[in-house]
């Protein structure tokens, strides 16, 4: 009996711990290993914020079913907010994009949190599931909306305009982040859309109101202009 009861406890313990494995529980760890290896907050914060999402995918692939299996952790790269990540790397290699990974963070920031109060915009992605742990997914959707963003916005403050060699948040970088919304939008999203079926946000669904997706379309213009100007303000 008391063999039995053991061999219970360890198997319990023993799927608890793959169940935390699976959802990425150790990357919080992981970051802080970064960031002392590194000393680079930003750094660590944009390498786990990447790593988070595409160990979910790969290890969930099989809760989506938008294309043939097992091919669904390409879903990883077709969000808006993927494009972020993209964002993130093209910054820290070549600081001079400020201007643009400054807009394109503004904009998945707000027009996240917009949509999610005004129209109580759903996560499609969110899927309830027993080895899904979904406080902590919920926790990184958070911050892939804004952390990210908090830590550039830091740095547009801390620029030192005068001793750099180029003009940020000019008219060529609000021109460029608009070229990087269309791009997303022609590129990915519209082709994305038009093979799976799949909206990617319940805001711009098919069943969704007209008014809000029309709503929703000029909030991301306006939202791009507005990051754009606000970081021209702080640098000038």
């Amino acid at each position: 009996m008391h063999i039995t009861m053991l061999q219970e406890i360890y198997d319990t313990h023993s799927k608890n711990i793959k169940k935390y494995i699976k959802n990425g529980m150790y990357f919080p760890l992981l970051k802080i290993v970064l960031f002392l290896a590194t000393g680079d907050i930003f750094l660590s914060t944009i390498i786990i914020q990447k790593a988070y999402v595409a160990n979910y995918y790969y290890n969930f692939e099989h809760l989506y079913h938008y294309v043939p299996h097992p091919y669904n952790w390409v879903k990883q790269f077709i969000r808006y907010t993927d494009t972020g990540h993209i964002a993130s790397f093209l910054y820290y290699f070549f600081p001079q994009y400020i201007g643009i990974a400054h807009n394109v963070h503004f904009t998945i920031s707000f027009a996240y949190w917009f949509a999610r109060i005004i129209f109580n915009m759903e996560d499609r992605d969110s899927k309830k599931d027993d080895e899904v742990i979904d406080w902590f997914a919920n926790m990184w959707t958070v911050s892939n909306h804004g952390l990210v963003y908090l830590l550039i916005l830091y740095r547009v403050i801390c620029l030192p305009v005068d001793t750099i060699h180029y003009d940020p948040f000019s008219q060529n970088d609000l021109m460029y982040s608009y070229m990087w919304f269309y791009a997303w939008a022609f590129f990915i999203y519209l082709p994305w859309r038009f093979f799976t079926g799949d909206p990617v946000y319940s805001v711009i669904a098919y069943q969704s109101p007209w008014s809000h997706q029309i709503i929703t379309f000029l909030a991301m213009n306006a939202l791009m202009y507005l990051g754009n100007s606000i970081g021209y303000f702080i640098t000038h």
